[in-house]
Protein backbone atom coordinates (compact mmCIF):
# COMPACT_ATOMS: atom_id res chain seq x y z
CA UNK A 1 0.00 0.00 0.00
CA UNK A 2 1.31 3.45 -0.95
CA UNK A 3 1.46 5.83 2.00
CA UNK A 4 0.61 9.51 1.81
CA UNK A 5 4.26 10.29 2.52
CA UNK A 6 5.46 8.26 -0.49
CA UNK A 7 2.77 9.79 -2.72
CA UNK A 8 3.69 13.32 -1.67
CA UNK A 9 7.39 12.72 -2.28
CA UNK A 10 6.62 11.10 -5.63
CA UNK A 11 4.49 14.08 -6.70
CA UNK A 12 7.18 16.57 -5.73
CA UNK A 13 10.00 14.60 -7.36
CA UNK A 14 8.09 13.75 -10.53
CA UNK A 15 6.77 17.31 -10.82
CA UNK A 16 10.28 18.74 -10.71
CA UNK A 17 11.54 16.10 -13.17
CA UNK A 18 8.53 16.62 -15.46
CA UNK A 19 9.02 20.40 -15.53
CA UNK A 20 12.74 20.02 -16.20
CA UNK A 21 12.20 17.57 -19.07
CA UNK A 22 9.40 19.72 -20.51
CA UNK A 23 11.67 22.76 -20.46
CA UNK A 24 14.49 20.76 -22.05
CA UNK A 25 12.13 19.48 -24.76
CA UNK A 26 10.86 22.99 -25.43
CA UNK A 27 14.41 24.34 -25.73
CA UNK A 28 15.29 21.49 -28.10
CA UNK A 29 12.19 22.24 -30.25
CA UNK A 30 13.07 25.93 -30.36
CA UNK A 31 16.59 25.04 -31.42
CA UNK A 32 15.32 22.83 -34.25
CA UNK A 33 12.86 25.53 -35.40
CA UNK A 34 15.64 28.12 -35.36
CA UNK A 35 17.86 25.74 -37.34
CA UNK A 36 15.09 25.23 -39.96
CA UNK A 37 14.67 29.01 -40.27
CA UNK A 38 18.39 29.46 -40.70
CA UNK A 39 18.41 26.90 -43.51
CA UNK A 40 15.52 28.62 -45.33
CA UNK A 41 17.09 32.03 -44.77
CA UNK A 42 20.33 30.76 -46.30
CA UNK A 43 18.44 29.36 -49.30
CA UNK A 44 16.57 32.67 -49.58
CA UNK A 45 19.84 34.60 -49.70
CA UNK A 46 21.13 32.28 -52.43
CA UNK A 47 17.90 32.86 -54.40
CA UNK A 48 18.32 36.63 -54.21
CA UNK A 49 21.87 36.20 -55.40
CA UNK A 50 20.55 34.19 -58.39
CA UNK A 51 18.15 37.05 -59.24
CA UNK A 52 21.01 39.55 -59.25
CA UNK A 53 23.05 37.26 -61.50
CA UNK A 54 20.05 36.83 -63.82
CA UNK A 55 19.69 40.62 -64.06
CA UNK A 56 23.32 41.06 -65.02
CA UNK A 57 23.29 38.24 -67.61
CA UNK A 58 19.80 38.39 -69.16
CA UNK A 59 18.25 41.69 -68.13
CA UNK A 60 15.10 42.78 -66.32
CA UNK A 61 12.66 41.28 -68.83
CA UNK A 62 14.03 37.81 -68.19
CA UNK A 63 13.45 38.26 -64.44
CA UNK A 64 9.82 39.23 -65.12
CA UNK A 65 9.39 36.09 -67.23
CA UNK A 66 10.83 34.03 -64.39
CA UNK A 67 8.10 35.38 -62.08
CA UNK A 68 5.41 35.31 -64.83
CA UNK A 69 4.91 39.07 -64.64
CA UNK A 70 5.19 39.88 -68.34
CA UNK A 71 1.77 41.54 -68.34
CA UNK A 72 2.93 43.96 -65.65
CA UNK A 73 0.00 42.99 -63.42
CA UNK A 74 -0.62 44.77 -60.13
CA UNK A 75 -2.27 42.82 -57.29
CA UNK A 76 -4.36 44.69 -54.75
CA UNK A 77 -3.95 43.89 -51.05
CA UNK A 78 -6.43 40.98 -50.84
CA UNK A 79 -5.15 39.39 -54.06
CA UNK A 80 -1.56 39.81 -52.86
CA UNK A 81 -2.40 37.97 -49.62
CA UNK A 82 -4.17 35.21 -51.55
CA UNK A 83 -1.23 34.86 -53.95
CA UNK A 84 1.18 34.67 -51.01
CA UNK A 85 -0.94 32.04 -49.30
CA UNK A 86 -1.30 29.94 -52.47
CA UNK A 87 2.07 30.34 -54.15
CA UNK A 88 4.23 30.95 -51.11
CA UNK A 89 5.93 34.06 -52.53
CA UNK A 90 5.20 37.65 -53.44
CA UNK A 91 7.03 40.33 -55.43
CA UNK A 92 6.74 44.08 -55.98
CA UNK A 93 8.82 46.17 -58.42
CA UNK A 94 9.25 49.93 -57.76
CA UNK A 95 10.70 52.78 -59.73
CA UNK A 96 11.71 55.18 -57.03
CA UNK A 97 8.50 55.15 -54.91
CA UNK A 98 6.14 54.25 -57.76
CA UNK A 99 4.82 50.67 -57.96
CA UNK A 100 5.37 49.35 -61.49
CA UNK A 101 4.05 45.82 -61.03
CA UNK A 102 3.46 43.10 -58.44
CA UNK A 103 1.87 43.43 -55.00
CA UNK A 104 0.26 46.63 -53.84
CA UNK A 105 0.62 45.79 -50.14
CA UNK A 106 1.55 47.32 -46.86
CA UNK A 107 3.81 44.38 -45.92
CA UNK A 108 7.14 45.55 -44.51
CA UNK A 109 10.48 44.87 -46.18
CA UNK A 110 14.13 45.05 -45.08
CA UNK A 111 17.46 45.62 -46.88
CA UNK A 112 18.69 42.15 -45.84
CA UNK A 113 16.81 38.87 -45.45
CA UNK A 114 14.76 39.03 -42.24
CA UNK A 115 11.93 37.05 -40.69
CA UNK A 116 8.64 38.71 -39.76
CA UNK A 117 5.22 37.52 -38.62
CA UNK A 118 2.29 39.16 -40.44
CA UNK A 119 -1.48 38.84 -40.55
CA UNK A 120 -2.95 37.79 -43.93
CA UNK A 121 -6.56 38.42 -42.95
CA UNK A 122 -8.68 35.36 -43.61
CA UNK A 123 -5.55 33.37 -44.37
CA UNK A 124 -4.42 33.85 -40.77
CA UNK A 125 -0.92 34.66 -39.55
CA UNK A 126 2.18 33.72 -41.47
CA UNK A 127 5.94 33.89 -41.03
CA UNK A 128 7.66 35.57 -43.97
CA UNK A 129 11.16 36.10 -45.16
CA UNK A 130 11.57 39.48 -46.84
CA UNK A 131 14.37 41.42 -48.52
CA UNK A 132 14.97 44.19 -51.05
CA UNK A 133 17.09 43.94 -54.23
CA UNK A 134 18.30 47.29 -55.59
CA UNK A 135 18.56 47.57 -59.40
CA UNK A 136 20.36 50.05 -61.64
CA UNK A 137 18.43 53.19 -62.58
CA UNK A 138 16.59 53.54 -59.28
CA UNK A 139 14.61 50.33 -59.66
CA UNK A 140 14.18 47.95 -56.73
CA UNK A 141 12.47 44.65 -56.10
CA UNK A 142 10.70 43.78 -52.86
CA UNK A 143 10.41 40.04 -52.35
CA UNK A 144 8.51 38.04 -49.72
CA UNK A 145 8.68 34.30 -49.20
CA UNK A 146 6.39 32.32 -46.96
CA UNK A 147 7.87 29.87 -44.51
CA UNK A 148 8.43 26.45 -46.10
CA UNK A 149 5.50 24.08 -45.58
CA UNK A 150 7.79 21.25 -44.48
CA UNK A 151 9.31 23.44 -41.81
CA UNK A 152 5.85 24.57 -40.73
CA UNK A 153 4.74 20.97 -40.36
CA UNK A 154 7.85 20.28 -38.29
CA UNK A 155 6.95 23.12 -35.93
CA UNK A 156 3.42 21.76 -35.61
CA UNK A 157 4.85 18.30 -34.92
CA UNK A 158 7.11 19.69 -32.20
CA UNK A 159 4.11 21.46 -30.62
CA UNK A 160 2.04 18.27 -30.73
CA UNK A 161 4.93 16.27 -29.27
CA UNK A 162 5.24 18.68 -26.34
CA UNK A 163 1.47 18.60 -25.80
CA UNK A 164 1.29 14.80 -25.61
CA UNK A 165 4.46 14.60 -23.56
CA UNK A 166 3.04 17.08 -21.05
CA UNK A 167 -0.25 15.16 -20.97
CA UNK A 168 1.07 11.59 -20.62
CA UNK A 169 4.49 11.80 -19.01
CA UNK A 170 3.47 13.25 -15.62
CA UNK A 171 1.27 10.33 -14.47
CA UNK A 172 3.84 7.84 -15.79
CA UNK A 173 6.61 9.59 -13.88
CA UNK A 174 4.50 9.69 -10.70
CA UNK A 175 3.79 5.96 -10.99
CA UNK A 176 7.43 5.06 -11.72
CA UNK A 177 8.88 7.20 -8.91
CA UNK A 178 6.24 5.93 -6.46
CA UNK A 179 7.14 2.32 -7.29
CA UNK A 180 10.83 3.10 -6.90
CA UNK A 181 10.30 4.79 -3.54
CA UNK A 182 8.12 1.96 -2.25
CA UNK A 183 10.78 -0.59 -3.30
CA UNK A 184 13.49 1.59 -1.77
CA UNK A 185 11.44 1.93 1.41
CA UNK A 186 10.96 -1.83 1.65
CA UNK A 187 14.72 -2.35 1.41
CA UNK A 188 15.32 0.22 4.15
CA UNK A 189 12.57 -1.35 6.24
CA UNK A 190 14.23 -4.75 5.87
CA UNK A 191 17.56 -3.18 6.87
CA UNK A 192 15.88 -1.58 9.89
CA UNK A 193 14.43 -4.94 10.96
CA UNK A 194 17.86 -6.55 10.64
CA UNK A 195 19.35 -3.81 12.83
CA UNK A 196 16.69 -4.57 15.45
CA UNK A 197 17.91 -8.19 15.43
CA UNK A 198 21.54 -7.04 15.57
CA UNK A 199 20.70 -5.07 18.73
CA UNK A 200 19.94 -8.36 20.50
CA UNK A 201 23.06 -10.17 19.19
CA UNK A 202 25.61 -7.50 18.23
CA UNK A 203 28.52 -9.94 18.22
CA UNK A 204 26.98 -12.49 15.83
CA UNK A 205 24.30 -10.78 13.71
CA UNK A 206 25.12 -8.66 10.65
CA UNK A 207 23.05 -6.91 7.98
CA UNK A 208 22.45 -8.51 4.58
CA UNK A 209 20.64 -6.67 1.77
CA UNK A 210 19.48 -8.02 -1.59
CA UNK A 211 19.25 -4.94 -3.76
CA UNK A 212 20.95 -3.35 -6.74
CA UNK A 213 21.00 0.05 -5.04
CA UNK A 214 24.69 0.81 -4.54
CA UNK A 215 23.97 3.42 -1.84
CA UNK A 216 22.10 0.92 0.34
CA UNK A 217 24.80 -1.71 -0.25
CA UNK A 218 27.45 0.82 0.79
CA UNK A 219 25.38 1.71 3.86
CA UNK A 220 25.04 -1.97 4.81
CA UNK A 221 28.79 -2.54 4.45
CA UNK A 222 29.52 0.56 6.56
CA UNK A 223 27.09 -0.63 9.26
CA UNK A 224 28.74 -4.06 9.34
CA UNK A 225 32.17 -2.48 9.66
CA UNK A 226 30.91 -0.30 12.48
CA UNK A 227 29.42 -3.36 14.21
CA UNK A 228 32.72 -5.22 13.83
CA UNK A 229 34.55 -2.30 15.38
CA UNK A 230 32.00 -2.05 18.19
CA UNK A 231 32.37 -5.79 18.84
CA UNK A 232 36.14 -5.39 18.92
CA UNK A 233 35.91 -2.47 21.35
CA UNK A 234 33.37 -4.39 23.41
CA UNK A 235 35.73 -7.34 23.55
CA UNK A 236 38.58 -5.05 24.57
CA UNK A 237 36.38 -3.53 27.26
CA UNK A 238 35.50 -6.97 28.60
CA UNK A 239 39.16 -7.97 28.56
CA UNK A 240 40.13 -4.74 30.28
CA UNK A 241 37.39 -5.17 32.91
CA UNK A 242 38.53 -8.69 33.64
CA UNK A 243 42.13 -7.49 33.73
CA UNK A 244 41.33 -4.66 36.14
CA UNK A 245 39.35 -7.02 38.38
CA UNK A 246 42.16 -9.59 38.32
CA UNK A 247 44.93 -7.07 38.99
CA UNK A 248 43.04 -5.36 41.82
CA UNK A 249 41.58 -8.45 43.45
CA UNK A 250 44.87 -9.84 44.74
CA UNK A 251 46.36 -6.63 46.23
CA UNK A 252 43.04 -5.56 47.71
CA UNK A 253 42.58 -9.00 49.28
CA UNK A 254 46.05 -8.76 50.72
CA UNK A 255 45.34 -5.24 52.04
CA UNK A 256 42.17 -6.58 53.66
CA UNK A 257 44.11 -9.41 55.25
CA UNK A 258 46.77 -6.98 56.48
CA UNK A 259 44.11 -4.79 58.07
CA UNK A 260 42.74 -7.81 59.95
CA UNK A 261 46.26 -8.78 61.01
CA UNK A 262 46.90 -5.20 62.15
CA UNK A 263 43.79 -5.35 64.32
CA UNK A 264 45.06 -8.58 65.90
CA UNK A 265 48.62 -7.26 66.44
CA UNK A 266 47.82 -3.81 67.83
CA UNK A 267 49.80 -4.56 70.95
CA UNK A 268 53.04 -5.38 69.05
CA UNK A 269 54.43 -2.21 67.35
CA UNK A 270 57.13 -4.07 65.44
CA UNK A 271 54.74 -6.55 63.87
CA UNK A 272 52.19 -3.75 63.26
CA UNK A 273 54.80 -1.71 61.39
CA UNK A 274 55.51 -4.67 59.11
CA UNK A 275 51.82 -5.04 58.32
CA UNK A 276 51.59 -1.31 57.47
CA UNK A 277 54.63 -1.48 55.14
CA UNK A 278 53.27 -4.47 53.26
CA UNK A 279 49.78 -2.92 53.01
CA UNK A 280 51.36 0.29 51.66
CA UNK A 281 53.22 -1.68 49.01
CA UNK A 282 50.03 -3.43 47.93
CA UNK A 283 48.19 -0.10 47.83
CA UNK A 284 51.00 1.42 45.73
CA UNK A 285 50.49 -1.39 43.21
CA UNK A 286 46.76 -0.55 42.99
CA UNK A 287 47.52 3.16 42.51
CA UNK A 288 50.13 2.31 39.88
CA UNK A 289 47.52 0.31 37.93
CA UNK A 290 45.13 3.27 37.90
CA UNK A 291 47.90 5.72 36.97
CA UNK A 292 48.85 3.54 34.02
CA UNK A 293 45.22 3.36 32.89
CA UNK A 294 44.92 7.16 33.04
CA UNK A 295 48.23 7.55 31.21
CA UNK A 296 47.17 5.04 28.51
CA UNK A 297 43.84 6.82 27.96
CA UNK A 298 45.60 10.17 27.61
CA UNK A 299 48.01 8.73 25.05
CA UNK A 300 45.27 7.06 23.01
CA UNK A 301 43.23 10.29 22.91
CA UNK A 302 45.93 11.85 20.70
CA UNK A 303 45.99 15.17 22.54
CA UNK A 304 49.80 15.03 22.76
CA UNK A 305 50.05 15.51 18.99
CA UNK A 306 49.45 19.23 19.36
CA UNK A 307 52.65 19.50 21.41
CA UNK A 308 54.90 17.56 19.02
CA UNK A 309 58.30 19.13 18.38
CA UNK A 310 61.47 18.18 16.54
CA UNK A 311 64.18 17.08 18.95
CA UNK A 312 67.43 15.08 19.10
CA UNK A 313 66.34 11.47 19.57
CA UNK A 314 69.96 10.29 19.82
CA UNK A 315 70.62 12.56 22.80
CA UNK A 316 67.44 11.38 24.56
CA UNK A 317 68.28 7.69 24.11
CA UNK A 318 71.89 8.20 25.21
CA UNK A 319 70.73 9.98 28.38
CA UNK A 320 68.29 7.18 29.24
CA UNK A 321 70.85 4.48 28.43
CA UNK A 322 73.40 6.04 30.78
CA UNK A 323 70.83 6.16 33.59
CA UNK A 324 69.95 2.47 33.12
CA UNK A 325 73.54 1.23 32.71
CA UNK A 326 74.22 0.89 36.49
CA UNK A 327 70.86 -0.86 36.96
CA UNK A 328 71.72 -3.52 34.39
CA UNK A 329 75.23 -3.95 35.80
CA UNK A 330 73.90 -4.39 39.34
CA UNK A 331 71.49 -7.05 38.08
CA UNK A 332 74.32 -9.01 36.43
CA UNK A 333 73.16 -8.32 32.86
CA UNK A 334 75.33 -7.04 30.05
CA UNK A 335 73.88 -3.82 28.53
CA UNK A 336 75.10 -2.89 25.02
CA UNK A 337 74.32 0.55 23.59
CA UNK A 338 74.83 1.55 19.93
CA UNK A 339 73.46 4.99 18.93
CA UNK A 340 73.96 6.88 15.68
CA UNK A 341 74.44 10.52 16.67
CA UNK A 342 72.29 13.50 15.62
CA UNK A 343 69.16 11.54 14.67
CA UNK A 344 66.19 13.90 14.99
CA UNK A 345 62.49 13.07 15.00
CA UNK A 346 59.20 14.91 15.37
CA UNK A 347 57.15 13.89 18.38
CA UNK A 348 56.62 14.10 22.13
CA UNK A 349 59.95 13.73 23.93
CA UNK A 350 58.41 12.55 27.21
CA UNK A 351 56.25 9.90 25.52
CA UNK A 352 59.14 8.46 23.51
CA UNK A 353 61.24 8.47 26.67
CA UNK A 354 58.50 6.50 28.44
CA UNK A 355 58.40 4.04 25.51
CA UNK A 356 62.14 3.36 25.86
CA UNK A 357 61.88 3.03 29.66
CA UNK A 358 58.98 0.56 29.39
CA UNK A 359 60.91 -1.66 26.98
CA UNK A 360 64.07 -1.52 29.11
CA UNK A 361 62.01 -2.36 32.24
CA UNK A 362 60.47 -5.23 30.31
CA UNK A 363 63.95 -6.55 29.49
CA UNK A 364 65.02 -6.20 33.13
CA UNK A 365 61.95 -8.03 34.38
CA UNK A 366 61.80 -10.93 31.92
CA UNK A 367 65.41 -11.64 30.88
CA UNK A 368 67.75 -13.95 32.79
CA UNK A 369 70.21 -12.46 35.36
CA UNK A 370 73.20 -13.01 33.03
CA UNK A 371 71.37 -12.00 29.85
CA UNK A 372 72.64 -9.77 27.06
CA UNK A 373 70.42 -6.70 26.54
CA UNK A 374 70.96 -4.17 23.76
CA UNK A 375 69.65 -0.80 22.67
CA UNK A 376 70.40 0.36 19.11
CA UNK A 377 69.44 3.42 17.07
CA UNK A 378 69.99 3.66 13.30
CA UNK A 379 69.06 6.36 10.79
CA UNK A 380 67.04 5.56 7.67
CA UNK A 381 65.94 7.84 4.81
CA UNK A 382 62.72 9.09 6.38
CA UNK A 383 62.71 7.30 9.72
CA UNK A 384 64.79 6.23 12.69
CA UNK A 385 65.01 2.53 13.55
CA UNK A 386 65.06 1.85 17.29
CA UNK A 387 65.72 -1.71 18.47
CA UNK A 388 65.59 -2.95 22.08
CA UNK A 389 66.10 -6.66 22.68
CA UNK A 390 67.53 -9.38 24.85
CA UNK A 391 68.67 -13.00 24.48
CA UNK A 392 66.45 -14.24 27.31
CA UNK A 393 63.70 -16.86 27.12
CA UNK A 394 61.64 -14.66 24.80
CA UNK A 395 57.87 -14.69 24.37
CA UNK A 396 56.06 -17.93 23.47
CA UNK A 397 54.68 -17.99 19.93
CA UNK A 398 51.10 -18.37 21.18
CA UNK A 399 51.46 -15.17 23.23
CA UNK A 400 53.25 -12.97 20.70
CA UNK A 401 50.05 -11.72 18.98
CA UNK A 402 48.54 -10.63 22.32
CA UNK A 403 51.45 -9.14 24.28
CA UNK A 404 50.38 -5.59 23.35
CA UNK A 405 46.78 -6.08 24.55
CA UNK A 406 45.73 -4.36 27.76
CA UNK A 407 46.20 -6.47 30.90
CA UNK A 408 47.43 -9.46 28.89
CA UNK A 409 50.17 -11.37 30.68
CA UNK A 410 51.80 -14.50 29.38
CA UNK A 411 51.85 -17.59 31.55
CA UNK A 412 55.51 -17.10 32.49
CA UNK A 413 54.72 -13.57 33.78
CA UNK A 414 51.69 -14.29 35.92
CA UNK A 415 53.72 -14.93 39.08
CA UNK A 416 55.62 -11.64 38.79
CA UNK A 417 54.45 -8.17 39.85
CA UNK A 418 52.96 -5.94 37.16
CA UNK A 419 49.65 -5.06 35.57
CA UNK A 420 50.07 -6.00 31.91
CA UNK A 421 49.90 -2.37 30.68
CA UNK A 422 53.56 -1.64 29.91
CA UNK A 423 53.55 -2.96 26.33
CA UNK A 424 50.04 -1.55 25.74
CA UNK A 425 51.43 1.89 26.54
CA UNK A 426 54.33 1.22 24.13
CA UNK A 427 51.90 0.39 21.32
CA UNK A 428 49.76 3.47 22.08
CA UNK A 429 52.82 5.74 21.94
CA UNK A 430 53.83 4.19 18.60
CA UNK A 431 50.35 4.70 17.14
CA UNK A 432 50.17 8.36 18.16
CA UNK A 433 53.57 8.90 16.48
CA UNK A 434 52.61 6.78 13.42
CA UNK A 435 55.58 4.57 14.24
CA UNK A 436 55.76 0.94 13.13
CA UNK A 437 56.08 -1.46 16.07
CA UNK A 438 57.19 -5.02 15.45
CA UNK A 439 58.07 -7.97 17.69
CA UNK A 440 60.62 -9.91 15.67
CA UNK A 441 59.88 -13.59 15.21
CA UNK A 442 62.28 -16.54 15.44
CA UNK A 443 64.58 -14.72 17.88
CA UNK A 444 66.28 -16.26 20.94
CA UNK A 445 64.76 -13.53 23.13
CA UNK A 446 62.31 -10.64 22.92
CA UNK A 447 63.43 -8.17 20.24
CA UNK A 448 61.33 -5.07 19.50
CA UNK A 449 61.82 -3.02 16.33
CA UNK A 450 60.31 0.50 16.21
CA UNK A 451 60.49 2.61 13.06
CA UNK A 452 59.85 6.25 14.06
CA UNK A 453 59.09 8.85 11.31
CA UNK A 454 61.58 11.70 11.30
CA UNK A 455 59.06 14.11 9.67
CA UNK A 456 55.94 15.66 11.19
CA UNK A 457 52.97 13.27 11.37
CA UNK A 458 50.68 16.30 11.27
CA UNK A 459 51.86 17.26 7.78
CA UNK A 460 51.09 13.80 6.38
Amino acid sequence: MVSRYHLKRALLSSGALWASMLLLLWLLAQLLVWQDKQIQQHEFSEFLGDIESMLEEHGFEHVLQEFELEDEVIWPEHEAHAHLADEGWLIAVFDQDKLLLGADTHLMTSPTPQWQTVSLGEEGNAELLTATVNLPGGLRIHYWQKRDELHTHKSEFYAQLMYWFALLSLPLMVAAITCFQVKHSRTLQALSEQLAQVAHSPDSKRTEVTTSNSDIITLSVAINRMLDEISRLHGNLKTMSVGIAHDLKTPLSRISNRLQSMYQDLDDPAILEGHIDKASNELAQVINTFNNLVRLNAIESGKHIQGFKTFDLSALIDELAQSYLPVFEDSGRHFEVSIVPAVHCHGDKDLLGQLICNLLENALEHSQPNAHVWLRLQSHTQSALLQIGDDGPGIPVKDQAKVFDKFYRADISRGRPGNGLGLSIVRAICEVHQAQLCLLESQPGAVFNIEIPTRSVLSN
